[in-house]
């Protein structure tokens, strides 16, 4: 593991006296959010220059870029508080005058190009550019009590290029909030002013537009206490991933591989829809290889969970600019066997695509949300695919100034055992995967999942 040589730790509050003592009290959508690890996202980007260079022209712009974009989402630089003294179940997010955020800036050098590479390499090369969330005042009673929410940290390859590594809790943004924060945070920045003028999504924090969830809260509430999970469950965490050597691997779907996938679909006689989606295109395939990677017992079944954004399927729906969770899960169900047969990857789809059909079709979705939890538990993370982040959140648009990213990874997915999707980087209509496991494993998993892209290539016709 590469080590990093820490430069300067500071941190950075939103403007003082703009933004009042506010009080967010978390919702439906937030609790569940408690039992998992923070999101951790890391973006890479060349640079040809000394760690004092950029110190001196890019650092000071970062910090004062940052207080700007926390003064808009002022919560993220709050704290995660028992609303009253020993009261554990009623929480609230709160910020107040003079909250901040650490900020760290250091120095590696390790090997970029391995760093932001598709091979397959060890998650663990990333960990030192991955923040921590650490209380403010470790020996504070007071702050043991309250859980920080979001720290970050620049890390700088001599002549080679930056990372920045941010690490949020999922119980105050999900992914749609936390990349309207960090595209804004890059464009104030890039704007070289600090002109906020150029945040395009300015979010809502009304937690009354989420309507009367008061009920299914609780149920969620008694379904925690019910199973005994605490915060960041060990559970949650695959056993595979504490007991071998964990790889991470990008994968690359072109916009030509979906097309092809796309019409063996239509073609095909499966309920699919006229036009299967990129999404249900992508989790299909990646579902077939994974299962078959994993290998299957006789008669067993394995499933497919995934996010699904509820801003736009509750009555009235929620403008896209509400900032917090707003998410929901669905599951989905198939045979193992049919999934590793012949025709798996036209039964995954159509088994994901229905799913999605469902929803779209209908306001059932909420009441079936109370009882995914306990089925969730039931079967156990290490027999469910899920889905992190979306192509849609358009990560690579995150320019601070110095073009693009050269590569954007979710580490977190190291602890949920879930694929990554991002949009690819180089062309439209692609999409970028990113998949963590056992290093036998991820090696199975490379291999399916080139060797059928190199079949579709030839022959159009797929043998995964």
């Amino acid at each position: 593991m590469a080590s990093v040589k820490v430069v300067e730790r500071l941190r950075v509050s939103p403007q003082p006296g703009v933004v009042p003592t506010t009080d967010l009290t978390l919702t439906y959508f937030d609790i569940i959010w408690l039992l998992i690890s923070p999101n951790q996202r890391l973006l890479f980007y060349r640079y040809n220059g000394t760690t004092q260079d950029f110190r001196n022209s890019h650092f000071s712009m970062l910090q004062r870029s940052l207080s700007l974009t926390l003064t808009l989402f002022h919560p993220i630089a709050g704290k995660l508080v028992p609303l009253k003294e020993n009261d554990t179940d009623d929480l609230v997010i709160r910020y107040s005058d003079g909250d901040s955020v650490p900020i760290t800036l250091a120095e590696s050098h390790a090997d970029f190009d391995h760093l932001v590479g598709n091979h397959l390499k060890e998650v663990a090369d990333l960990h030192p550019f991955v923040p921590e969330l650490l209380p403010l005042s470790p020996e504070d009673p007071e702050a043991k009590r309250q859980r920080p929410l979001l720290a970050i940290q620049v890390t700088v390859f001599p002549f080679s290029g930056i990372c920045i590594g941010i690490t949020l809790d999922h119980v105050v943004a999900d992914g749609s909030s936390a990349t309207n924060f960090l595209r804004t945070w890059a464009s104030i920045c890039k704007s070289g002013s600090g002109d906020v003028s150029v945040a395009k999504n300015l979010p809502l924090y009304d937690h009354a537009l989420l309507g009367d969830l008061e009920e299914l809260k609780r149920k969620w509430t008694d379904d925690l206490k019910k199973f005994q999970l605490g915060s960041y469950s060990d559970q949650w965490i695959p056993k595979e991933h504490r007991l071998n050597r964990v790889l991470l691997g990008t994968f690359l779907l072109t916009r030509t591989h979906v097309e092809k996938l796309r019409n063996l679909l239509t073609s095909s006689g499966y309920d699919v829809g006229p036009r299967p989606s990129t999404y249900t295109i992508t989790t299909a395939y990646v579902w077939v290889c994974a299962t078959k990677a994993q290998g299957v017992r006789k008669g067993e079944s394995v499933h497919f969970g995934f996010a699904v954004d509820c801003r736009s399927r509750l009555n009235p729906p929620v403008p896209a600019t509400y900032f917090g969770n707003c998410i929901g899960a669905s599951l989905v169900e198939a045979s193992g066997n049919e999934l590793t047969g012949e025709n798996g990857f036209h039964v995954a789809a159509e088994a994901i695509h229905r799913t999605i059909q469902r929803m779209e079709e209908g306001g059932e979705y909420l009441k079936e949300t109370i009882y995914w939890l306990p089925k969730i538990i039931r079967i156990g993370p290490e027999r469910i695919l899920s889905v992190a982040s979306s192509p849609r959140f358009k990560v690579y648009e995150a320019d601070f100034g110095w073009g693009r990213p050269e590569k954007v990874d979710l580490v977190s997915i190291e602890k949920t055992g879930a694929i990554s999707l991002a949009e690819s980087r180089d062309e439209e209509g692609g999409v970028q995967i990113g998949f963590v496991g056992p290093d036998v494993e991820m090696e199975r998993f490379a291999s399916i999942f080139e060797e059928g892209l190199k079949t579709l290539s030839s022959d159009s016709v797929l043998h995964v």
